[in-house]
């Protein structure tokens, strides 16, 4: 198991949501790929649960 300081979650929680959020920006202009945007939203939706898991660890 690795060991990952409060620090590093946060390195992490906070890329993670740059991610998800610059994916949910793409999504808007992309006109007429419906299918692209759908899978762009759904790698959005990862980043952020992978947020919510690591801000519950923290809170731990």
């Amino acid at each position: 198991m690795i060991e990952l300081s409060k620090e590093d979650l946060q390195l992490i929680y906070a890329a993670c949501m740059s991610y998800g959020e610059k994916l949910s920006d793409m999504t808007k202009g992309i006109p007429n790929e419906e299918e692209v945007s759908r899978s762009l939203y759904a790698k959005a939706k990862e980043a952020w649960k992978l947020d919510q898991k690591i801000t519950e660890y923290m809170e731990d």
